[in-house]
């Protein structure tokens, strides 16, 4: 089957609300091996929504509209779709109770705008949405099908999950199966990542490969479809991935919905370990990451954004005389930053990061993209440069803008913690940069 998006709104169109619909429904029709040919954006505009979709019912099987169903006058979706597809619009009981049943469960008085969401193409059928008030309806016409749901993310994800794929699974034969994986990699650029798997051999009919740069990330789809089953798909698939991880080894840190974040917390509750944190020009970033996690209380006992040069001295313990003499951009800083949080928070490790994340406060010797990472962890071996604890630090010279800059940083720190774990020895260079970072972000361009 051939598939289109349709998403609506201004909103879109201005740059105002970040399209994250298409991708999701896009990502969600390919696990049932429905391909996404074209995605379209229009406006709430009533011709422009007639014509986008009588176009699309030209060229694909199926159809996923969202956007536009609310309660006030621009949301004409329903109106559009009704006169695209030739149907009268009508009022739906079934809709109109469902919506009346949660505006009197939350205590709201049921307003005009209720019984216009409750309008609907006549012989749709009801998808119902356990989240909000706008319902949205399948309509099969010519074999085509077309859904329509809200634009609100969290209402239609859950109406994709529950109510559209289950339609499509039911009402369809499913004539080829399709597996997928998602390989993440950090420390390689795209181009480096592609030098490393381009001999790798496989079926191009059968087997795609792609490459998607996340900054700071870059992941390697590998997509396989097979006539005969589900398991044969997964094995072209996993034959692909075993050559690919045999060439990027540990460069690959998650898979599929897998994160930093969630890898480095997992192995931090396996490892029985704690983690405290020290950061400056990022802001609480990193902190934010390490405890977006669920369960992050086993492992995760501080985090102190020292931005200014007396909080790094009152709060954690660097010697002024250190940060007047070093700089708080230095080695030396982020070392002592992790020592002295990980001793106050008494945790096995401490991070750190410190540096200039821009726009200003740049020099000719550290410019803007100056970043230190210090980490300070226990010995077991009782050899250490400080009693039984070890502490190391790195420099690197990012690129980009003020974002892009405390996301890799955060990223980096993650990193170390991740190759720690991994039983890996940390080892900084102190005032010596990173080759691998001075000449980019970690993404091509």
């Amino acid at each position: 089957m051939r598939g289109e998006v349709i998403t609506i709104g201004n909103e879109l169109l201005s740059g105002l609300v970040r399209d994250t619909n298409a991708p999701f429904i896009a990502e969600r029709l390919f696990s049932l091996g429905i391909e996404t040919h074209q995605i379209t954006t229009v406006g709430d505009d009533e011709s422009q929504i007639v014509d986008s979709l009588k176009a699309a019912l030209s060229r694909a099987d199926l159809v996923v509209v969202t956007g536009g169903l609310g309660p006030t006058p621009d949301d004409i979706t329903s109106k559009a779709v009704a006169k695209a597809m030739g149907l009268r619009l009508v009022l739906s009981p079934e809709a109109l109770a469902q919506i009346e049943a949660k505006f009197k469960k939350r205590g709201i008085k049921l307003g005009p705008g209720a019984e216009r969401q409750a309008l609907i193409p006549a012989g749709s059928e009801i998808i119902t949405n356990p989240v909000g008030t706008a319902p949205g309806c399948h309509i099969l016409q010519d074999e085509k099908h077309v859904f329509v749901l809200p634009g609100v993310p969290q209402e239609m994800e859950v109406m994709m999950d529950q109510g559209v794929l289950t339609i499509i699974a039911e009402g369809t034969k499913r004539e080829s199966f399709v597996a997928k994986k998602v390989l993440k990699v950090f420390g390689l650029t795209e181009s480096q990542v592609y030098e490393r798997i381009k001999g790798i051999s496989y079926d191009g009919d059968k087997i795609k490969v792609g490459f998607l740069p996340v900054f700071p990330e870059n992941h390697v789809t590998i997509t396989a479809g097979s006539t005969e089953s589900m398991e044969r798909a997964v094995e072209l698939v996993e034959g692909v991935e075993k050559k690919m991880r045999a060439e990027l080894g540990d460069r690959i840190f998650g898979e599929d919905e897998e994160t930093l974040d969630m890898v480095v917390s997992g192995m931090l509750i396996t490892g029985g370990l704690t983690v405290a944190v020290s950061e400056s020009c990022t802001g609480g970033l990193l902190s934010k990451r390490l405890t977006d996690v669920p369960g992050s209380s086993a492992y995760f006992k501080t985090g102190i954004v020292s931005y200014s040069n007396e909080a790094k001295s009152s709060l954690i313990g660097v010697d002024p005389h250190l940060i007047s003499t070093k700089g708080a951009v230095s080695s030396d800083a982020a070392e002592a930053m992790a020592l002295g949080v990980k001793r106050s928070a008494k945790t096995d490790i401490g991070v750190s990061i410190t540096g200039i994340a821009g726009p200003s406060g740049g020099t000719e010797e550290k410019p803007v993209g100056t970043v230190f990472i210090g980490m300070a962890y226990d010995d077991n071996r009782g050899a250490g440069r400080i009693g039984s604890e070890i502490v190391v630090s790195q420099g690197y010279r990012f690129t980009g803008d003020r974002g892009r800059i405390r996301l890799i940083s955060s990223e980096m720190a993650l990193e170390w913690l991740r190759r720690y774990l991994l039983g890996e020895k940390v080892s900084g260079v102190g005032e010596r940069w990173s080759r691998w970072i001075v000449s980019g972000t970690g993404n091509d361009g």
